[in-house]
């Protein structure tokens, strides 16, 4: 199976308190027990940017905590690609992808830390997978106002799926701290 995650932050205070975590050693716990207990050993994992510090001691601490073996990173505004590279163990670092075929996945999926507007075979159904923003779940309410960027916005993947787009947030913020499977992803958009 393949997972989607992005915006882990791992290490970094000031995230882990605007998450409401008294300590960032328990917002990383409870971010990493999260990924080990939805994503199996020989599943696929993506990291949609903004894992952890930009340091090598950090990375290799991140990789080590992840029991999953296939673990791919698109590097994010917070990341340094050198860093990923030079500790190894992931299967691909990159700044995009695009991944699946439709005639043999059943879907074609783009990768990128940011979101975007328009992407490969958009009009032809293909999902764009992104994180950055740290959009929350939907709340009873309003639509939500998309004219700044997204930052802190309730419902944006509802909102996504109500206006026809597949573009979808898989940050933590926006699925409960956990990762997100391909399926979960087009069931959501039906």
């Amino acid at each position: 199976m393949r997972y989607f995650t992005a915006d882990l932050h791992i290490g970094d205070k000031a995230i882990a308190r605007w998450r409401q975590f008294a300590r960032v050693e328990e917002h990383d716990a409870v971010l990493l027990d999260a990924i080990n207990r939805t994503v199996g050993a020989e599943d696929e994992l993506w990291i949609l940017g903004d894992a952890c510090r930009p340091n090598v001691a950090s990375v290799k601490a991140v990789r080590h905590a992840i029991a999953c073996e296939h673990v791919s990173i698109i590097v994010g505004n917070h990341d340094e690609r050198s860093k990923f590279l030079t500790c190894g163990g992931f299967e691909t670092v990159d700044y995009y992808a695009e991944i699946g075929k439709v005639a043999r996945d059943g879907y074609k999926l783009c990768l990128s830390h940011y979101p975007m507007l328009d992407w490969n075979r958009a009009i032809h159904g293909s999902y764009m997978l992104h994180g950055h923003i740290h959009s929350l779940p939907q709340e009873p309410g309003p639509v939500p106002d998309v004219e700044h960027g997204g930052m802190g916005m309730r419902g944006y993947n509802e909102w996504c799926r109500a206006q026809g787009r597949r573009r979808f947030d898989v940050g933590v913020d926006a699925c409960g701290y956990a990762p997100v499977s391909i399926d979960q992803i087009i069931a959501f958009f039906g």
